[in-house]
This record gives C-alpha cells, structure tokens and sequence, in this order.
C-alpha cells in the first residue's frame, strides 16, 4: 500500500490565505517548513486574522467574566477558549488573555469527579493559546495524568448507568492534551497516561467499544425503581451497580460492536469524539502503526472524495457563536486532519 498523499490541487487549496490556521499547520506538518521559513513566519503572523477568530471577539460578550455557567453548551466562556484555542489564535491578545487569567484563577473546570473531558479541552486549549508553561497549566495537566493512571481510566459519574465502568469517548480529548506537553518535558505520569490510552484506544480498534449486550442491559436500567420504592438509606445508583455487577458476571459485556456516531467526522467536536480525531491523537503523540488501527484508517480513507478532500458530516453550525465551514460539503480542517494522519501511519511508497 502507498501513502495517499494530498495531490498539488488540494495542497493549493489547504494553503489558500483565507484560513491561516489550517494553511500554518499545512506548511509546518505535512510540507515539513521550519518555523524560519518565510512562508511559516507570515502565516504564523497572520493567525490571530482567521475570520472566525474576530467574529468570536468582537461578539458581544463572547468571553463574560461574570458567566454564570462557563460550561453552558456552545456559547459558554469554557467553549469560546476551547474554540480560539483550535484556531490557533494569540493568547496574548487582550480580550484572551484577561479570560485565561480568569480560567486560571478560578478553576471552576477541574471537579474531583467527571469533568476530564473539557479539563483536558481546556488545558489543551490553553497550551495552544501560549500559556503551555503556564504553573497551574502544568499543575493540572499532571493531576489530570495522575487521576486518570490511579483511577485506572476515566472515573465519570455518567457512566453509573452504563455497562462500562470507565469513560471511553473522552480517551481522544486526553490523549490531545497530553499530546501538547513537548517530548522531553512529559513527567513519568503523563508518559503512563499517554501509553494507557494508546493502548486502549488501539486494543478497541478506536471505535468498537460498545458492549454487545447493552440493549439488554438497558432494559434492566428502564425498570430500576424509584428512590422512594428503595429501603432507607440506599440509592438508585448502588441498585444500579449491584444489578450491574451481577449482569456482567452472568453475561459479560457481549461481543464489542462499533460505535456509529464514531464514523461521522466533524470540527470541532468539543465533549463528543469520532475515529479522525482519535487517530489525529495517536499520531500527535508519535503512536506507531499496529495492524489493529486498519479497520478505522479504512474508515478514514474510505471518506475521501475522488478529488482528495473530507466532507464536513457533523456541526455543530447555528449552536455556537461562529459557524465552522458548511455541513455536507469538502471541509479544509478535516482534510489538513486526515492527510496528516495518513502521512504518519501508512508505509512509504516502494
């Protein structure tokens, strides 16, 4: 097999000034320019002018420091520095750098249980905004590191109702974050947490994880009684886990099945996942090629069009502040994603 490398009309149009983020990650990751190259440092000095970037800004109280509900799906403060954070944009500008001082001192996204998905976006977010040496950014890149290795996974509330223990959509949102610290400035914590996910994600395949017999287990779930119906003291959680420790250890959790939401590819994604963004994970983090991530760099090139490109098949456009390309139509982030996976696991030409 050979590398299906981006063919000089679709380089063109990655490179094109409209969208400097993606024509930056273009010239740096899949033409290999250093960071003195002319090209790279214009490019680099024109990020902070991507369109969606200003239209963030300059909406009227895109980055509250009274938000009530940081977290609030799409509009929140945590979602807008998410976004900026994927656009590369400079945290030195005023308007960000205020907010992250506000981000920092309250830490209202760090909880001691859940939450791992949008600390990990946050402090990735962060660490691309500029502030990667930054104390409580390193501070709590390593206590996120260190809970996920002793808590031996993703320890999430919303799981109590689930036949897996452990949160297993939020590994890809890890694994970026960890992918940020540089190499040789990765603690043994985070270099644990970075083989655990790995390793997980490629035993799964990246995306069969879901349990086989979870329709009849769900079953079971919908007739748990009522907290009222319940002896004093006891909560319909513990119900919950008694139940579902007597159901695995009659029927296992059944044969892994695909899970199909995985196989629509959007940007961004915020708290949800898909394979292109578990595998761009993977590759940030240098992961080599194992022959059980075929099925999905399948999927992923099964996507491509005839003319090299990925269509946008998920949005979250008409939810958040700023709409991302168009639904249904060739997406230049999600190409710049694709082409740089492919680059870093198929084998070279010969």
């Amino acid at each position: 097999m050979t590398k299906m490398k981006p063919s000089e009309d679709v380089l063109r149009w990655l490179l094109e000034p409209a969208n400097p983020p993606v024509r930056y990650l273009t010239l740096t990751d899949l033409l290999g320019r250093p960071e003195t190259d002319p090209e790279v440092r214009s490019t680099r000095a024109r990020l902070h002018e991507y369109p969606l970037t200003q239209a963030i800004l300059d909406h009227p109280g895109a980055l509250p420091l009274d938000d009530e509900r940081p977290d609030w799906k799409y509009d929140g403060l945590y979602w807008q520095m998410i976004v900026l954070g994927q656009f590369l944009a400079d945290g030195k500008d005023p308007r960000i750098a205020t907010a992250v001082d506000f981000v920092l001192e309250h830490r209202r996204w760090v909880r001691k249980r859940g939450w791992q998905c949008l600390t990990a976006n946050l402090l990735g977010a962060l660490m691309r905004l500029g502030y990667s040496d930054h104390p409580i950014v390193i501070e709590e890149t390593e206590a996120l590191a260190r809970r996920f290795v002793e808590e031996d996974g993703i320890d999430c509330g919303e799981m109590g109702y689930s036949l897996l223990t452990r949160c297993f959509m939020a590994l890809p949102k890890l694994l970026l974050c960890f992918a940020e610290v540089p190499v040789g400035r990765r603690s043994a914590t985070v270099e644990k947490a970075i083989e655990r996910i790995t390793s997980d994600l490629i035993d799964k395949e990246i995306f069969v994880y879901v349990p086989g017999h979870r329709k009849a287990w769900s079953e079971i779930v919908a007739g748990r009684p009522r907290r009222g119906e319940l002896p004093s003291g006891q909560r319909v959680v513990d119900w919950v886990a008694a139940r579902r420790e007597e159901f695995l250890s009659t029927h296992g959790p059944g044969d892994r099945r695909p899970k199909r939401g995985w196989l629509r590819f959007g940007f961004p994604l915020h708290y949800n996942s898909d394979v292109l963004e578990a595998l761009l994970g993977l590759a940030r983090v240098g992961a080599p090629y194992d022959p059980r991530l075929d099925r999905a760099l399948q999927v992923l090139r099964d996507k491509r069009t005839d003319d090299g490109r990925w269509i946008m098949e998920r949005s979250m456009n008409g939810k958040m502040l700023v709409d991302v390309e168009e639904l249904g139509t060739p997406s230049k982030w999600l190409t710049y994603r694709a082409s740089s996976i492919l680059e870093h696991f198929e084998p070279e030409e010969g």
